[in-house]
């Protein structure tokens, strides 16, 4: 059996091992994969120590005065920021690992011929964006995750929330 160089084609067609010796590109790779493992302690551990904060627990939120826009920023901050940016515009610290950029969160009104679709993003904050059949998506559901933190009445405050948050970033 002969061996095969790198970019030579085997008698039955296989071959052509695309191989790319640049240092760079292993770097690159590594510096990848760190980011994920990275992204992963942030979505899992942030939320969680964020709305400990306090003394008041994992789930529960801390009382005080603040309204759904300081609340939905502080769960922004949490849970969405790794991927979408500090300003929501998609370029967080993660967003270079995805498959799919992230969206930029504060032109959804432009997109939406000037109406800030609520409903819309209210339902792929909760349930995850919707693909078409064998496709995917980084987007984690939130829903479930604040599910695992207290009651429906806790899930709808999240993600009415973070609605309200996501409103008040559009780009004018």
């Amino acid at each position: 059996m002969a061996s095969v160089m790198h970019g030579e084609t085997t008698a039955d067609g296989i071959g052509r091992i695309p191989v790319n010796r640049s240092p760079d590109r292993g770097c690159e790779m590594l510096i990848r994969s760190i980011g994920c493992v990275i992204a992963a302690l942030a979505l899992v551990g942030a939320p969680a120590m964020a709305l400990s904060a306090g003394g008041q627990g994992a789930g529960k939120p801390a009382a005080t005065s603040r309204g759904p826009v300081e609340e939905g920023a502080e769960l922004y901050r949490a849970y969405c920021a790794a991927c979408h940016g500090d300003k929501g515009k998609g370029d967080g610290p993660v967003a270079s690992a995805l498959r799919t950029t992230p969206t930029n969160l504060t032109r959804l009104t432009a997109a939406n011929r000037g109406t800030f679709p609520a409903q819309r993003v209210a339902m792929v904050v909760e349930f995850g964006v919707m693909v078409p059949a064998h496709g995917t998506t980084d987007m984690p559901t939130w829903g479930n995750t604040f599910r695992a933190m207290g009651d429906e009445t806790l899930v709808r405050q999240r993600v009415t929330a973070l609605t309200r948050y996501l409103e008040s970033i559009q780009s004018r």
